[in-house]
């Protein structure tokens, strides 16, 4: 089979969750003979408008049956990514390999006769939350997603959740939409060793007991209604910190504004853009993890977090249950006493954090990159044998 990339997340330098899913997806693949030696994958990319987000290291010494193209038309302002110019240079290179299928891990799509095409939808929370929906963002995205299902032969879904919301807001027949979660990178593992402070710690004075979420500060990751719940917990006699990790400006944040306002910023330590290896490190020092949000497509945080053998405390949303199971605790996101209530006895039940801890390494096992590459490409294959 000719399998058609859009290599795009393959090649720009700064990795979000799109990214680090293609990237994880096409690296099992490389790995794997058995899956790939089959198929021939054409990577079909664009550089970035400004060079210094262009990284070629995954296109250097690719086995044979991996082959690059660059269209040159993707050679314009970063605003006309999406227009027409693009997709015919995208259509005259699928024609020119006689492509099988294309795939790509985003929701954007060419609308073409040559061959199948299979997007892949991560979340729908610019059609589902009134926030981002109002965002010019959310319009793009609104946009390009609709495209993308129009045009599509067949979906890849990162959770049975998108998928429902797929099928109910699209009117996608569910018999075309596939389900493929997401893996773990094999650095969030459980430490041997007693917890010990790491360089990303003494870095951001981090020390004792702590609750840890990780994530940018947006609407719905809920981080003002979990400030009122973790208020609650401080004011019960507890000294956790409240730790927050991702790739904000943290001080320019809502969430670091609010907490200033309340008096209780002292309480609370700030991690910017840590690596994979440094929240690893922040997962295995802490003493549970809190995901509050009120949409997740998936819950990447929650399954790290149970792969470092660490308890969870979650919003109970399908999409949460399906990645965490048996293996944590659930509160309402809309409900800041509830979701204190939570946090406050986890943190004070030892015994079962230690039984949530054995849960969730087992739950985590339960989701590889290898099974995502091979379930990916089940999808590609029944497309290309409808065209």
């Amino acid at each position: 089979m000719i399998i058609a990339l859009d290599a795009r997340p393959l090649v720009h330098r700064q990795v979000g969750g799109v990214e680090q899913r293609g990237r994880n997806i096409f690296n099992a693949w490389l790995a794997s003979d058995e899956m790939s030696r089959e198929h021939q994958f054409h990577l079909i990319y664009a550089r970035p408008e400004k060079a210094e987000l262009f990284d070629g290291s995954v296109l250097a010494a690719l086995p044979e049956n991996f082959r690059p193209h660059e269209i040159s038309s993707y050679h314009m302002p970063s605003r006309l990514h999406l227009g027409t110019r693009v997709f015919n240079a995208l259509a005259r290179t699928l024609r020119t390999i006689k492509a099988d299928v294309y795939h790509a891990f985003t929701p954007l799509a060419p609308r073409t006769a040559t061959c199948p095409v299979v997007p892949t939808i991560h979340d729908l929370s610019f059609e589902l939350d009134p926030t981002v929906r109002r965002t010019l963002e959310g319009r793009e995205l609104r946009w390009m997603t609709q495209q993308g299902v129009d045009y599509a032969s067949r979906l890849i879904a990162i959770s049975s959740q998108t998928k429902d919301d797929i099928v109910s807001i699209y009117g996608m027949d569910a018999e075309h939409v596939d389900v493929v979660y997401n893996g773990i990178d094999p650095v969030f593992t459980p430490s041997a060793e007693v917890r010990m402070l790491q360089s990303v710690h003494r870095a951001s004075r981090i020390s004792g007991t702590y609750l840890l979420t990780v994530g940018a500060d947006i609407p719905r990751r809920n981080y003002s209604r979990m400030l009122a719940a973790m208020r609650q917990v401080w004011e019960s006699g507890s000294k956790a910190l409240w730790v927050l990790a991702g790739r904000d400006n943290w001080q320019a944040s809502n969430i670091y504004t609010e907490a200033r306002k309340a008096g209780v910023i002292d309480k609370m330590r700030f991690v910017t853009s840590p690596s994979n290896r440094e929240l690893a490190d922040l997962y295995r020092g802490a003493a549970i993890t809190c995901c509050a949000s009120s949409f997740e497509g998936f819950g990447l945080s929650v399954l790290e977090s149970m792969a470092c053998g660490v308890a969870v405390a979650c919003s109970d949303m399908q999409s949460l249950r399906e990645v965490a199971g048996e293996a944590a605790v659930y509160f309402p996101h809309d409900d800041a006493e509830a979701m204190g209530q939570a946090i406050e006895g986890l943190l004070e039940d030892a015994e079962y954090r230690r039984q949530l801890k054995y849960r969730g390494l087992h739950r985590a096992s339960l989701f590889t990159w290898t099974t995502a590459a091979q379930l990916t490409l089940e999808s590609l294959t029944r497309a290309a044998m409808k065209s």
